[in-house]
């Protein structure tokens, strides 16, 4: 005995497969047609990152023309869109970039800026920043970030390219931060905090590897020593302004030493 069909399923099963192969050629044609279209405008935007004016629009589309002349009036085919996105991401100053076209012809460049939180000028007195992500970032001729100057004893160079990335797990005690390391923990915590990061304008570094603090406002240095307990030294510190130098003034003191736990040791000036 022959096996029944179900014809309305049968139906419904070959309706679907048209509706695959249909689509399937339209987005073939669409792409084949996408790929011969000249391109005819090159959009490139540069996400503002915080106010930083490290690139501009200018700057990109220069290094586009030369290493790819002119691409206004050449095929989307013949545009190397991969290898376009890797020229722009070697830029020193751009933390990503992403290339793309449109059906309609348009080329577009989205780059995004890398936001420094540091600049550094160790003991052999070169100068560069460290970004949000813990990159080296060189000086820049036509722009200077205001962020907060880190000096002293700090050895390392910009060829280092990074701070190492360290697990925050606080009972790992096996774990030692370089001072670079500890400068740039302290430097992206001041950056996350509006009132620190308008107060805090320079980290010292001194010869025993502990961190002093330069205040914008207020005759005194802060000895914050190494990276631990930051939160807390902090926390201290604010209560310490809030309730201690509104009252008695804030050039009573020359070093407010926050190293102790749960105190903090004022030395007269």
């Amino acid at each position: 005995m022959k096996p029944s069909i179900n014809w309305k399923r049968a139906g419904k099963v070959s309706t679907w497969v048209l509706v695959l192969v249909a689509f399937a050629i339209t987005v073939g044609f669409t792409e084949s047609k996408q790929a011969n279209m000249l391109c005819n405008d090159v959009r490139i935007v540069v996400e503002d990152s915080s106010g930083f004016a490290f690139v501009e629009a200018g700057d990109i589309q220069a290094l586009v023309h030369d290493k790819f002349g002119e691409l206004k009036g050449q095929t989307m085919r013949s545009i190397n869109i991969a290898l376009l996105e890797k020229i722009i991401d070697n830029n020193p100053f751009i933390s990503g970039a992403e290339v793309f076209s449109t059906v309609d012809g348009k080329l577009n460049i989205e780059v995004k800026q890398r936001c420094p939180v540091v600049r550094i000028l160790n003991f052999n007195h070169e100068s560069f920043y460290i970004d949000d992500q813990g990159v080296f970032m060189p000086m820049s001729e036509k722009y200077t970030a205001r962020v907060p100057v880190a000096n002293g004893y700090i050895f390392d160079k910009q060829t280092e390219n990074s701070v190492r990335v360290i697990s925050e797990d606080p009972s790992d005690t096996s774990v030692h931060l370089s001072r670079i390391e500890q400068v740039y923990k302290v430097a992206d915590y001041i950056h996350h905090h509006e009132f620190w990061n308008a107060q805090i304008e320079q980290i010292y570094v001194n010869a025993n590897g502990d961190m002093e603090l330069v205040p914008r406002v207020g005759d005194h240095t802060i000895l914050l020593g190494n990276d631990q307990l930051i939160e807390e030294k902090f926390d201290k510190l604010f209560t310490f302004y809030t309730e201690g130098l509104n009252k008695s003034g804030w050039n009573k003191y020359k070093v407010i030493n926050l190293k102790y736990k749960d105190q903090v040791v004022c030395t007269k000036k």
